[in-house]
Protein backbone atom coordinates (compact mmCIF):
# COMPACT_ATOMS: atom_id res chain seq x y z
CA UNK A 1 0.00 0.00 0.00
CA UNK A 2 3.03 2.38 1.06
CA UNK A 3 4.37 1.57 -2.26
CA UNK A 4 1.48 2.32 -4.27
CA UNK A 5 1.49 5.74 -2.60
CA UNK A 6 4.60 6.31 -3.47
CA UNK A 7 4.58 5.33 -7.10
CA UNK A 8 1.16 7.90 -7.85
CA UNK A 9 3.20 10.57 -6.60
CA UNK A 10 6.04 10.11 -8.71
CA UNK A 11 3.61 9.66 -11.55
CA UNK A 12 2.05 12.51 -11.17
CA UNK A 13 5.75 14.47 -10.74
CA UNK A 14 6.18 12.96 -13.88
CA UNK A 15 3.14 13.81 -15.75
CA UNK A 16 3.67 17.38 -14.37
CA UNK A 17 7.46 17.45 -16.00
CA UNK A 18 5.88 16.47 -19.12
CA UNK A 19 3.35 19.02 -19.26
CA UNK A 20 5.94 21.33 -18.42
CA UNK A 21 8.17 20.18 -21.21
CA UNK A 22 5.14 20.11 -23.95
CA UNK A 23 4.47 23.63 -22.55
CA UNK A 24 8.28 24.81 -22.99
CA UNK A 25 8.27 23.49 -26.68
CA UNK A 26 8.03 26.30 -29.48
CA UNK A 27 4.52 25.16 -31.36
CA UNK A 28 5.77 25.58 -35.14
CA UNK A 29 3.34 28.16 -36.90
CA UNK A 30 1.78 27.05 -40.07
CA UNK A 31 2.87 28.70 -42.74
CA UNK A 32 -0.02 30.67 -43.64
CA UNK A 33 -1.13 31.03 -47.68
CA UNK A 34 1.72 33.23 -49.00
CA UNK A 35 -0.92 36.45 -50.54
CA UNK A 36 -1.34 36.05 -53.46
CA UNK A 37 -0.17 39.10 -55.97
CA UNK A 38 -2.78 40.40 -57.50
CA UNK A 39 -1.42 41.81 -60.97
CA UNK A 40 -2.83 44.97 -61.44
CA UNK A 41 -5.96 44.75 -64.00
CA UNK A 42 -4.06 46.17 -67.15
CA UNK A 43 -5.82 49.20 -67.95
CA UNK A 44 -7.30 48.82 -71.61
CA UNK A 45 -5.29 51.72 -73.54
CA UNK A 46 -7.40 54.67 -74.99
CA UNK A 47 -8.28 53.77 -77.98
CA UNK A 48 -7.47 56.22 -80.53
CA UNK A 49 -10.54 57.42 -81.97
CA UNK A 50 -10.11 59.56 -85.27
CA UNK A 51 -11.42 62.53 -85.10
CA UNK A 52 -14.64 62.98 -86.52
CA UNK A 53 -14.79 66.05 -89.25
CA UNK A 54 -17.45 68.19 -87.70
CA UNK A 55 -19.24 68.75 -91.00
CA UNK A 56 -17.98 67.57 -94.41
CA UNK A 57 -16.59 70.15 -96.26
CA UNK A 58 -19.09 71.40 -99.04
CA UNK A 59 -17.70 72.08 -101.94
CA UNK A 60 -18.41 74.98 -103.69
CA UNK A 61 -21.15 75.36 -105.64
CA UNK A 62 -19.50 76.43 -109.34
CA UNK A 63 -21.84 79.62 -110.48
CA UNK A 64 -23.47 78.70 -113.64
CA UNK A 65 -21.61 80.28 -116.62
CA UNK A 66 -23.53 83.22 -118.59
CA UNK A 67 -25.65 82.22 -120.91
CA UNK A 68 -24.66 83.72 -124.08
CA UNK A 69 -27.21 85.74 -125.36
CA UNK A 70 -28.48 85.47 -129.13
CA UNK A 71 -28.16 88.85 -131.18
CA UNK A 72 -31.78 89.72 -131.97
CA UNK A 73 -32.54 89.18 -135.51
CA UNK A 74 -32.65 92.17 -137.47
CA UNK A 75 -35.72 93.69 -138.17
CA UNK A 76 -37.81 95.25 -140.96
CA UNK A 77 -38.91 98.47 -141.98
CA UNK A 78 -42.24 98.89 -142.30
CA UNK A 79 -43.77 99.96 -145.60
CA UNK A 80 -47.14 102.76 -145.68
CA UNK A 81 -47.67 101.74 -149.29
CA UNK A 82 -51.62 102.16 -150.40
CA UNK A 83 -52.88 99.37 -152.65
CA UNK A 84 -53.95 101.74 -155.18
CA UNK A 85 -50.41 103.61 -155.71
CA UNK A 86 -48.10 100.17 -156.12
CA UNK A 87 -50.58 99.22 -159.42
CA UNK A 88 -53.20 102.22 -159.74
CA UNK A 89 -57.17 101.43 -161.46
CA UNK A 90 -56.14 102.47 -164.55
CA UNK A 91 -53.19 101.07 -164.89
CA UNK A 92 -54.70 97.72 -164.14
CA UNK A 93 -57.44 98.55 -166.61
CA UNK A 94 -54.93 99.01 -169.38
CA UNK A 95 -53.77 95.60 -168.29
CA UNK A 96 -57.14 94.09 -167.99
CA UNK A 97 -60.35 95.67 -167.57
CA UNK A 98 -62.05 92.81 -165.39
CA UNK A 99 -59.65 93.16 -162.39
CA UNK A 100 -61.28 95.16 -159.41
CA UNK A 101 -59.29 95.84 -156.16
CA UNK A 102 -60.41 94.22 -152.85
CA UNK A 103 -60.64 95.87 -149.67
CA UNK A 104 -59.35 92.92 -147.49
CA UNK A 105 -57.06 90.30 -148.42
CA UNK A 106 -55.49 87.76 -145.94
CA UNK A 107 -52.21 86.01 -147.80
CA UNK A 108 -52.29 82.53 -147.67
CA UNK A 109 -49.43 80.92 -145.22
CA UNK A 110 -46.31 80.43 -146.69
CA UNK A 111 -46.80 82.70 -149.80
CA UNK A 112 -44.54 85.67 -150.74
CA UNK A 113 -47.49 87.96 -149.82
CA UNK A 114 -47.71 86.47 -146.10
CA UNK A 115 -44.07 86.85 -145.99
CA UNK A 116 -44.42 90.94 -146.78
CA UNK A 117 -47.32 91.24 -143.94
CA UNK A 118 -44.50 89.46 -141.32
CA UNK A 119 -42.13 92.18 -142.31
CA UNK A 120 -44.77 95.07 -141.78
CA UNK A 121 -45.16 95.51 -145.60
CA UNK A 122 -48.29 95.49 -148.14
CA UNK A 123 -49.93 93.02 -149.77
CA UNK A 124 -53.04 93.08 -152.00
CA UNK A 125 -55.33 91.43 -153.97
CA UNK A 126 -57.17 92.02 -157.28
CA UNK A 127 -59.77 89.77 -158.73
CA UNK A 128 -61.13 89.43 -162.26
CA UNK A 129 -64.91 89.69 -161.81
CA UNK A 130 -65.84 87.15 -164.57
CA UNK A 131 -63.47 84.61 -163.80
CA UNK A 132 -62.08 85.17 -160.19
CA UNK A 133 -58.88 84.54 -161.40
CA UNK A 134 -56.53 86.95 -158.84
CA UNK A 135 -53.57 88.93 -158.58
CA UNK A 136 -51.38 89.07 -155.68
CA UNK A 137 -49.25 92.04 -154.87
CA UNK A 138 -46.82 92.56 -152.01
CA UNK A 139 -44.00 95.17 -151.32
CA UNK A 140 -41.75 94.94 -148.07
CA UNK A 141 -38.75 96.70 -147.16
CA UNK A 142 -36.35 93.71 -145.42
CA UNK A 143 -33.38 94.02 -143.30
CA UNK A 144 -30.59 94.27 -145.25
CA UNK A 145 -28.93 91.21 -144.48
CA UNK A 146 -32.26 89.05 -145.52
CA UNK A 147 -32.00 90.30 -148.79
CA UNK A 148 -29.72 87.83 -149.97
CA UNK A 149 -31.66 84.80 -149.03
CA UNK A 150 -34.94 86.32 -150.70
CA UNK A 151 -32.61 85.88 -153.56
CA UNK A 152 -31.49 82.45 -153.69
CA UNK A 153 -35.09 81.61 -152.77
CA UNK A 154 -37.24 84.15 -155.61
CA UNK A 155 -36.36 81.25 -158.52
CA UNK A 156 -34.83 81.69 -161.74
CA UNK A 157 -33.68 85.38 -163.34
CA UNK A 158 -35.44 86.36 -166.35
CA UNK A 159 -34.99 88.53 -169.17
CA UNK A 160 -38.35 90.13 -169.37
CA UNK A 161 -37.76 92.68 -166.31
CA UNK A 162 -34.38 93.15 -163.97
CA UNK A 163 -36.08 89.99 -161.19
CA UNK A 164 -36.73 86.82 -161.15
CA UNK A 165 -39.44 84.27 -161.67
CA UNK A 166 -41.13 81.08 -160.61
CA UNK A 167 -44.04 78.73 -160.91
CA UNK A 168 -45.57 76.17 -158.54
CA UNK A 169 -49.58 74.92 -157.98
CA UNK A 170 -50.29 76.35 -161.50
CA UNK A 171 -49.18 80.09 -160.11
CA UNK A 172 -46.76 81.98 -161.45
CA UNK A 173 -44.45 84.38 -159.45
CA UNK A 174 -42.66 86.96 -160.50
CA UNK A 175 -39.97 88.97 -157.70
CA UNK A 176 -37.90 92.15 -158.00
CA UNK A 177 -35.84 93.87 -156.04
CA UNK A 178 -35.48 97.62 -156.48
CA UNK A 179 -33.83 99.76 -153.92
CA UNK A 180 -34.38 98.60 -150.38
CA UNK A 181 -37.63 97.03 -151.39
CA UNK A 182 -38.46 93.56 -152.18
CA UNK A 183 -42.06 93.32 -154.57
CA UNK A 184 -43.64 90.12 -155.30
CA UNK A 185 -46.89 89.68 -158.13
CA UNK A 186 -48.72 86.39 -158.25
CA UNK A 187 -51.29 85.09 -160.81
CA UNK A 188 -52.61 81.61 -162.17
CA UNK A 189 -52.32 83.90 -165.15
CA UNK A 190 -48.93 84.36 -165.16
CA UNK A 191 -47.59 80.74 -166.86
CA UNK A 192 -43.98 82.21 -168.18
CA UNK A 193 -41.78 85.58 -166.76
CA UNK A 194 -43.40 87.50 -169.84
CA UNK A 195 -46.78 87.18 -168.68
CA UNK A 196 -46.35 89.66 -165.82
CA UNK A 197 -43.51 92.13 -167.56
CA UNK A 198 -46.57 95.35 -167.69
CA UNK A 199 -47.27 94.76 -164.12
CA UNK A 200 -43.69 94.27 -162.47
CA UNK A 201 -43.26 97.63 -164.12
CA UNK A 202 -46.22 99.42 -162.79
CA UNK A 203 -44.93 98.24 -159.16
CA UNK A 204 -41.08 99.18 -159.90
CA UNK A 205 -42.02 103.09 -160.94
CA UNK A 206 -43.74 103.19 -157.80
CA UNK A 207 -41.17 102.11 -155.73
CA UNK A 208 -38.74 104.44 -157.34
Amino acid sequence: MALRLRVIPAVIALSASALLLSACVPTEPTPSASPTTTSPSSTASPTATAPTASASASSPTASAEPTATAAPAPKATPVDIACSALITPQEMYDFNPNYVLLNNFTPAAGSTAAAAVDMQGTACRWENGTSGTTIDVSVAQPASSSISSLKTNAGASTDSYAGYFSSAGGTGTAQVFTGPYWATISSPLFSRASNATALVADVTAALK
